[in-house]
């Protein structure tokens, strides 16, 4: 866990909440890209990238997704990532059971529930590099 990230998130969880009563994320890129926003927001070099995201996701209907996300620079040298178990319905998928009670906006406790997915997205990005075996 970076707590540098925890801190931002946590300072700015009014502007996160506000992007998820706006739109439900449909996957988990959405998430990852809305928690990157966030943590990076009018930062300069070295802060995490949101439009530079990269998926790794070898499974099917289940599996790992592996999002990797490059610095902000001309050419990165800084990378984090963070992973995510995914299942194939509702009764095992924490984001297809939120999204599967259809409201014409997301409902508030969509919301919550997609804040609690963000910040366990939060405390599991990882520098690369830095790994404690």
């Amino acid at each position: 866990m970076i707590q540098e990230f925890v801190n931002t998130f946590m300072a700015k969880k009014a502007e996160l909440k506000v992007i998820f009563e706006e739109k439900r994320p449909e996957d988990y890129q959405e998430i990852v890209k809305a928690v990157i926003t966030i943590l990076s927001d009018n930062e300069d070099y070295g802060s995490p990238d949101p439009e530079r995201i990269h998926l790794i996701d070898d499974g099917e209907y289940q599996g790992t997704l592996i999002f990797i996300i490059a610095a902000k620079r001309y050419q990165p040298d800084d990378y984090w990532y963070v992973k995510v178990g995914y299942g194939s319905c509702s009764g095992c998928d924490t984001l297809a059971a939120i999204n599967s009670q259809r409201y014409d906006s997301p409902h508030p406790q969509q919301v919550a529930d997609y804040m609690a997915l963000a910040l366990h997205i939060v405390q599991g990005l990882k520098k690369m590099g830095e790994d404690v075996v």
